[in-house]
């Protein structure tokens, strides 16, 4: 309820799309409606915040009263952006469909002359996602296809995801893969390798977009899961930061991003912060060096660097602790690091 002397329901509330004029850039989803055609997920995956925001799965919610009310006051849109957690579980997925269709956002729809687009935007469950319901999705007009890919485990299921949307003729699909959860370095780097191999493999192309797990709890938003450290989880984001947040679905781009191997992968996001994020504009100065010394480290030495990168932020008093001299060495290329990144 919007408050104690209030019947109004704010999940009912029509969205205030004013508030996209008070921003100082161009939000890129502005031209759509924003809804719901069912709430909750029966699932209840321990990773995710859903079971405990929406506990009740709610099977069916009409979609034309949503879009009446945004057109009365907003006027129509182009695109449809629907916020379901797991559409694929509901027991009313056909009528669903014929909803959005009924609405005219069939597959290759127009609106003031440029195509419409459908897009659950939280992602599909892809062991849900069967041959029949994929045909009905792929009358409509989605763009992109949103799968998740949570964990290794779901390699086969995601696979025959992708390959079941590119036989109906998908143009697009945008992967969400979850990381920082049970997973390792390793296992969420062959699953963003997957992904662009795919995407050089079948009709559609495939994005990916890494997703930080964070218990619900965690206010601090530190949460650093078992098989990670800090040092990983910063080196990421600071690939993430030069990429805008998507791994690129081809191989060459990806390859330089995040290494050919996963072994180059987890010195890439070993490396100073500065470094990661403009590693170009260093080829000439500091990355070479500190890529010189990291290739004349042994074994021991390595381990030994990583576990001092674990700890946290590189200080003199970090260095004067640090065993080796080349250690040392290779330390001080981290001191003042995140001030370098700042001005880069």
């Amino acid at each position: 309820m919007l408050d104690s002397n209030s019947r109004q329901v704010v999940d009912h509330l029509i969205p205030d799309y004013g508030i996209l004029d008070e921003i100082s850039y161009k939000y890129p989803a502005r031209n759509a409606y924003f809804g719901y055609m069912t709430r909750g997920c029966p699932n209840r995956c321990p990773f995710c915040a859903v079971p405990t925001i929406e506990p009740c799965f709610q099977h069916y919610t009409p979609l034309a009263r949503q879009v009446r009310g945004i057109e009365e006051l907003y006027g129509t849109q182009r695109d449809l952006l629907l916020l379901d957690n797991n559409v694929l579980a509901s027991k009313d997925f056909k009528r669903i469909i014929q909803d959005i269709l009924d609405l005219g956002f069939q597959r290759g729809a127009k609106h003031n002359n440029q195509l419409r687009a459908v897009d659950f935007n939280q992602g599909l469950d892809t062991r849900k996602l069967t041959p029949q319901k994929m045909k009905l999705l792929a009358r409509t007009a989605i763009r992109p296809l949103r799968l998740a890919f949570d964990n290794p485990g779901m390699v086969n299921t995601y696979v025959t995801a992708v390959k079941l949307a590119c036989d109906h003729g998908v143009p697009e699909i945008g992967t969400y893969v979850l990381f920082n959860y049970r997973d390792t370095p390793k296992g969420f780097y062959e699953r963003l390798r997957l992904s662009v191999e795919l995407n050089a493999r079948v009709g559609s192309k495939i994005t990916s977009f890494p997703m930080r797990y964070i218990p619900l709890t965690d206010k601090n938003r530190q949460h650093v899961g078992p098989h990670w450290n800090r040092r990983l989880l910063r080196g990421i984001q600071c690939i993430l930061l030069s990429t805008h947040g998507v791994v690129s679905p081809r191989l060459e781009f990806f390859e330089v991003a995040f290494g050919h191997e996963h072994h180059e992968f987890i010195k890439i996001i070993s490396m100073p912060e500065h470094y990661i994020i403009q590693r170009r504009s260093h080829d000439n100065n500091g990355a070479c060096e500190w890529e010189d010394l990291f290739l004349r480290l042994t074994p021991g030495q390595r381990v030994a660097l990583y576990d001092t990168l674990a700890q946290g932020r590189v200080t003199k008093k970090t260095i004067a602790q640090a065993a080796g001299k080349r250690v040392k060495e290779i330390l001080r290329h981290y001191l003042g690091e995140s001030e370098k990144a700042r001005h880069k």
